[in-house]
């Protein structure tokens, strides 16, 4: 169980922390709504506790260091902001999550899909470094400028040129050429961010049944996305 009392302690913490001056103010629905968003929080910090503890998971202090947790949006899309949240301020919750990934490695099909399908995100497009501008590539520049300096060698001397301000001369002092990273080189860490966002989606749906099955919240701290609540900005 979660008291007010509990509620009250965390959100005082929140406004007497480094981002107090970027929160509502307390009266105004925001700053009520904000409230409510912490309860969901804490509800679900304290369901993957007890489920941590069920499952004999290591969690806080004992559990593997997770470096760089960040919520990104990214993220926060893919399992929803309440499951999102509580994964970088829970590590009970990365422990659940971790637990549910296990056995959801994707197959190999998977991950050489992936590839196929995002081949951009796997390469480096040709890139010149040019005087007086410094590392460029296409759609960097416009013009004929764009137009004389991928048109040249490297360790040429090119314009004068018309641009902006007047002519330019250039010189192409290197070319480094597009390139593709292989699919051997890429495979394991596909793999890997695959199997992620796969545990972070298995959490998301553990937490929403859990949720289900058992909280009550007392009036005055729904989602602040319920509709039957009257701070409510989101209606149909």
């Amino acid at each position: 169980m979660i008291t007010v009392a509990e509620v009250d302690r965390r959100l005082r913490l929140m406004r007497s922390g480094p981002l107090a001056a970027r929160l509502p103010r307390p009266e105004t629905a925001e700053g009520r709504n904000l409230r409510r968003w912490l309860v969901q929080v804490m509800v679900a910090e304290s369901l993957a506790e007890q489920e941590a503890a069920r499952l004999g998971l290591p969690a806080g202090h004992s559990a593997p260091p997770r470096p760089q947790v960040a919520l990104t949006p990214a993220v926060a899309l893919r399992t929803g902001g309440v499951a999102a949240a509580v994964l970088v301020t829970s590590p009970a919750a990365r422990a659940v999550c971790r637990a549910l990934a296990a056995g959801r490695e994707p197959s190999e099909d998977e991950v050489r899909d992936y590839y196929r399908r995002n081949l951009d995100r796997f390469a480096t497009p040709e890139t010149r470094w040019v005087r007086p501008f410094g590392r460029v590539r296409r759609g960097q520049i416009a013009g004929p400028i764009e137009d004389a300096v991928f048109a040249a060698r490297e360790g040429e001397t090119v314009g004068p040129v018309e641009g902006p301000g007047g002519p330019w001369t250039l010189v192409v002092e290197r070319i480094e050429t597009a390139r593709r990273e292989p699919y051997a080189a890429v495979r394991e860490r596909i793999r890997a961010e695959l199997a992620k966002e796969s545990g972070e989606r298995a959490f998301a749906r553990w937490l929403d049944a859990r949720h289900a099955d058992a909280v009550v919240l007392t009036p005055g701290h729904e989602h602040p996305a319920d509709p039957a609540q009257p701070d409510a900005d989101h209606r149909h």
